[in-house]
């Protein structure tokens, strides 16, 4: 009987150092369920629960007691789980060199001394510190999971209601010719506008790029501003060619839902259009609802690289935070996710041309994070080493990288497009270089907050009369313009 009493109160006491190490991981996920995925969560939680018991168990061997070997552990895992915010403090102070090698075996002692110390307490204070620990700590679980659990609802509601609109979109009936031209909306992320690039980094061969633009038939408009430098408001707005609401991570599901069931391809869906989709955007926002359509290409679909692998952007972020943050090196996967995006940029330079799966007329919708950070490209597409993957001076040699991504996507367009039924093809930019990141981010000096949203907005329009055009076109009113002169429609413009 008092064996089993004694296993009892070593399970009960478990319970402290299990809470500790799940917080952290609940913390994170809860404050960012909106761009993540459940499945991201649980193995952090299993990962993070198997730690603690191990932990928990050395020092019951070690301090041979229930509760003092759970407020040891505790203690320890207080030190293990907040060595990385720790490390980014003495770096951002700049005051002494911080190396991992000198940090973290200070640490760990002071970890252990720690852990040592409160072990010391006689029993009553150990079960009254113990007590008091697993309610508070019992009290952050709880309330995180209360933040998880509608969040996670909603994110569930989000995607049923896509299902009926696939349902919806699939059964439309066809109202157009044959003879309707097949259309492109391609957005290239955080590429400036054309001014920013002269005046600020005094690039004047980007005129090269408009002069290829302007030769091929494209109307450029120099003065377009984005409503905000949000990707997913914007996509959302020119998507449904209506104001939604921004910013803030309280939107995303909002943001979501409108680019998912987009108004422009339930509407071209009605006319007989074949829909296809090339996104990076689940590089960002891996919880974003996927975008109906006919045909989706991925990034992470076109690299050998299982996207269920353990150490995702999540765990990263979790692990980040501990004592893990030293050896970061091995389980860090921005060099293949680097390598996910190198490669779905080649493909669908090649693919744009030979989309064989879906008949015409189509829609083909391409948003690549280029020349999005990372920082990975220099002018020829050739790659730069990792340590300036957050160094805004490199952002140029990316961006004149994308000038020829974006040329080689519009020649094999037109290269292979049919001269009786020539495309209509919408190059813009989301927003403009925005010059931001997190703190230990190189940002630029001296950088025009207006150019944050001066952005690339070109259209090729074969017949329209472009004169009417203004050179600060808004892009929520670029599907308007194309639908209007295609299909006769009389959509008023913003």
């Amino acid at each position: 009987m008092k064996t089993q009493k004694n296993k009892m109160l070593y399970i009960k006491s478990f319970l402290l150092p299990l809470a500790c190490a799940i917080f952290l991981p609940l913390f994170h996920y809860s404050n960012n369920t909106s761009i993540l995925l459940l499945q991201s969560l649980w193995r952090m939680l299993v990962a993070s629960s198997l730690l603690s018991l191990i932990l928990y168990v050395l020092f019951v061997i070690w301090v041979r007691g229930g509760g003092a070997s759970a407020n040891a552990a505790f203690v320890f895992l207080v030190f293990f789980c907040t060595y990385g915010i720790a490390y980014e403090y003495f770096m951002d102070l700049d005051l002494f060199q911080v190396e991992h090698y000198t940090l973290l075996p200070f640490y760990i002692l002071l970890a252990i001394y720690a852990s040592w110390f409160i072990s010391k307490l006689n029993s009553q204070n150990s079960s009254r510190v113990w007590g008091n620990l697993t309610m508070i700590i019992g009290v952050l679980v709880i309330y995180n999971i209360l933040k998880i659990i509608p969040a996670e609802i909603n994110k569930a509601r989000v995607t049923d209601g896509n299902v009926g609109a696939s349902e919806l979109i699939t059964a439309e009936q066809s109202l157009s010719s044959a003879d309707s031209p097949d259309i492109y909306f391609i957005i290239l992320d955080e590429f400036a506008g054309f001014e920013a690039m002269r005046e600020y980094w005094k690039y004047d061969e980007i005129d090269e790029f408009v002069e290829f633009l302007r030769s091929k038939g494209f109307f450029v408009a120099e003065q377009s501003h984005s409503s905000s430098t949000v990707t997913l408001h914007q996509l959302s707005e020119r998507l449904n060619y209506n104001e939604i609401p921004c910013c803030g991570s309280e939107y995303y599901e909002i943001h979501y839902q409108a680019i998912s069931e987009n108004q422009v391809m339930r509407y071209l869906k009605s006319k007989g259009y074949s829909t296809v989709v090339f996104d990076e955007t689940s590089w960002a926002y891996p919880a974003k609802t996927p975008v109906i359509a006919d045909l989706t290409f991925r990034y992470d679909q076109v690299s050998s690289l299982d996207s269920g692998q353990f150490w995702d952007e999540f765990g990263i972020l979790v692990a980040n935070n501990t004592m893990m943050r030293a050896f970061s090196a091995y389980y860090s996967t921005m060099e293949v996710a680097k390598n996910q995006h190198r490669n779905f940029i080649y493909f669908t330079i090649d693919k744009v041309a030979e989309i064989n799966e879906v008949p015409s007329p189509k829609f083909v919708y391409i948003h690549l994070l280029l020349p999005h950070m990372p920082f990975m490209f220099d002018e020829n597409g050739v790659a730069v080493s990792a340590v300036h993957d957050t160094d805004w001076n490199y952002y140029l040699g990316q961006y004149k990288y994308s000038t020829k991504v974006a040329t080689a996507i519009v020649n094999n367009i037109l290269d292979s497009a049919d001269p009786n039924r020539p495309p209509v093809i919408i190059l813009q930019s989301d927003h403009g270089a925005r010059n931001g990141g997190k703190i230990r981010h190189i940002k630029l000096t001296g950088y025009p907050e207006d150019y944050k949203s001066l952005i690339m907005n070109t259209l090729y329009l074969p017949g329209y009369d472009t004169s009417v055009l203004q050179q600060n076109v808004k892009p929520i009113n670029t599907f308007p313009i194309v639908f209007n002169y295609l299909f006769g429609d009389d959509i008023p413009l913003k």
